[in-house]
């Protein structure tokens, strides 16, 4: 019988990482791509990714966890300023590089009455990715098109931020197809 590979993934970011339990989801999808994936999540609500830079367990975690990947997710609402979101993301970087790990950038989406906020969330998250060589989620690039699409699903929670189930399954597919393609 073939040993499962173990797939170990650190999730960092906010209540748009922990909201549905969606790191669960990215487990889900590896299980049923054949991996026996383990996942951990860094996350409280409300955090810009510079917040979680300053706490030393971010960086035991990224160091000493094993994780195969850690996927960073930066606040969204409002989004920016850019260089926050920067250099926090090469700090977390150089932790991720030294671990032997790779980084995933998680872009998430604007609110449901912000739709034009989105371009500038899609250019910030590709400049950094391209920059730090990281894998991109592109949740957010993909979110609207979706939503045009699919008109009966709502992929967001009724506050108007966060997603759904429907949205979090969105963004764990994406989340999931970066590292799947990854691993090929």
């Amino acid at each position: 019988m073939e040993e499962k590979r173990t797939l170990r993934i650190l999730f960092i970011g906010n209540s748009h990482t922990y909201f549905n339990d969606m790191p669960a989801m990215v487990a889900e999808k590896a299980r049923k791509a054949g991996f026996d994936c383990e996942v951990t999540m860094i996350a409280h609500g409300g955090w810009y990714l510079e917040q979680h830079v300053q706490e030393p367990d971010v960086r035991f975690n990224i160091l000493y966890g094993h994780y195969d990947y850690v996927v960073l997710q930066e606040f969204s609402h409002p989004f920016g300023p850019e260089e926050k979101f920067f250099g926090a993301v090469r700090t977390l970087n150089q932790w991720i590089r030294e671990a032997k790990s790779k980084p995933v950038i998680y872009m998430t989406w604007a609110r449901k009455e912000e739709q034009e906020v989105q371009p500038r969330m899609t250019a910030a998250n590709k400049q950094i990715a391209e920059e730090i060589g990281a894998l991109l989620a592109p949740v957010g690039e993909n979110w609207w098109a979706y939503r045009e699409a699919h008109p009966e699903t709502e992929m967001y929670y009724e506050d108007g931020a966060h997603a759904s189930a429907e949205g979090s399954a969105f963004a764990a597919d994406y989340i999931w197809k970066s590292i799947e393609e990854d691993l090929k």
